[in-house]
């Protein structure tokens, strides 16, 4: 029998398409990440849930190569997905504007906290590279839309000059 491949190269691509997504779409997604990490664990997990002969044994896995690969692939794959297919397919954005109470200056990044205390449960969603330089006085427009599946996403924030004091 000949060895096939695509599942074990579909779970490295899983591997990074996840790290890629932690790191680009999911801080732009306002969801709670307890949320985020049992969808992340359903979709690990109900491929397990099919009868082994009709799913994994059909695709010519074994059992240990079926439950990786629903644990490497499909689940980091699937929940990319989701989170990619929320942010690009939304409703009409709406724009507000806020004034930065302080920020925190990383390496490479900067952290609103705005004196609304708009998104401040979501600290990923506030910040932004350090080469804005926009910090405290400044004001920040957000656009932000309802995606495809109801969570709300962050789609830009660009600084617009000194706020209100």
């Amino acid at each position: 029998m000949r060895e096939q491949y695509w599942p074990g190269t579909l779970m490295g691509l899983g591997i990074f398409i996840a790290l890629a997504s932690l790191f680009t779409v999911a801080p732009w997604t306002l969801i709670a990440p307890d949320l985020l990490f049992r969808v992340f664990l359903v979709l690990c997990f109900a491929g397990n849930l099919l009868p082994y002969l009709r799913s994994g044994l059909w695709l010519g896995m074994e059992r240990l190569e079926w439950f990786l690969f629903n644990l490497l692939a499909v689940g980091p794959i699937g929940t990319s997905l989701l989170l990619w297919v929320n942010f690009l397919v939304h409703d009409t954005p709406t724009i507000t504007e806020h004034d930065v109470g302080r920020a925190e200056v990383g390496r490479n990044i900067v952290i609103y906290h705005f004196k609304d205390h708009y998104l401040e449960d979501h600290m990923h969603a506030r910040s932004t590279y350090r080469d804005w330089n926009a910090f405290v006085g400044y004001r920040v427009r957000v656009s932000e839309a309802v995606g495809l599946f109801g969570w709300t996403v962050v789609l830009r924030k660009e600084p617009i000059g000194p706020g209100t004091r």
